[in-house]
């Protein structure tokens, strides 16, 4: 691990970069968020979130609905009943499904695991089944572990995730300018900024910090040469921007 290099002064002149990958809902939050914080924050989400769900979804027989992500709430928001029990993986995903005006909440401890736990927790197989919201290729092991537990899982895709495929330019640009910290949200967005990533960026951000929302993100960024990976503390953007701290910290 290389020594840490100098921040520059929040005073005078410019601020310096933080890149924040996430996708929409969460990105422009965590932008606000960044930048009362005395940074720069520069959008550059690797993936983009499209709800795929346009009419009711027939929930007859379901006790709960899970989801993972708060690109599933903005999918169900007014194409389920309301009352509808929803089981969120997190604090910041079960305020977005409140938001969206669903009554029923609780939220897990931000991981797949937790949520697994809340379920057998909060209801029993024989209560009924238990819908996953969730998108093509994702929330496959959640349902496994549940199924094992015995639950009768209905896994229904209400959106899809797609590569954003920054502008090259616009990113060369950006990181050219000085870019002090990237924040990674997901382990599946680490991948894929990593893999759209041009070799003459990947190069430029040996000065940069990467901070990962958990192992399995940390991980899929280990083969850019960043000045140091660094994994929040528990898998949520509050422990992410301790990590972050203030330019001059």
């Amino acid at each position: 691990m290389r020594p840490d290099r100098p921040k520059a002064p929040p005073d005078g002149g410019a601020r310096p970069a933080v890149l924040v990958t996430r996708p929409e809902p969460g990105l422009s939050e965590t932008m606000a968020a960044v930048t009362a914080l005395g940074w720069h924050a520069v959008a550059m989400p690797a993936l983009r979130a499209e709800p795929t769900l346009h009419a009711p979804l027939p929930v007859r027989g379901v006790r709960a609905i899970l989801v993972t992500s708060g690109q599933a709430v903005t999918a169900l928001a007014g194409l389920v009943p309301a009352e509808m029990p929803i089981l969120a993986v997190g604090a910041a995903t079960a305020r977005r499904a409140r938001a969206a005006g669903f009554a029923h909440v609780r939220a897990a401890g931000g991981t797949a695991e937790a949520l697994a736990g809340l379920a057998r927790a909060r209801w029993r197989p024989a209560d009924g089944a238990l819908m996953l919201a969730t998108a093509p290729g994702y929330g496959l092991d959640l349902a496994t572990v549940l199924r094992r537990d015995g639950f009768r899982i209905v896994r229904r895709c209400v959106y899809r995730i797609r590569p954003a495929r920054p502008d090259p330019e616009v990113l060369r640009a950006s990181v050219g300018r000085g870019v002090e910290a990237a924040l990674f949200f997901s382990a599946e967005t680490a991948r894929r900024f990593v893999r759209d990533l041009p070799r003459d960026v990947r190069e430029a951000l040996r000065d940069a910090r990467a901070i990962a929302i958990s192992d399995r993100a940390a991980e899929a960024l280990a083969t850019v040469p960043w000045r140091e990976i660094v994994r929040a503390a528990s898998p949520d953007q509050a422990a992410m921007l301790d990590l972050l701290g203030a330019p001059g910290r």
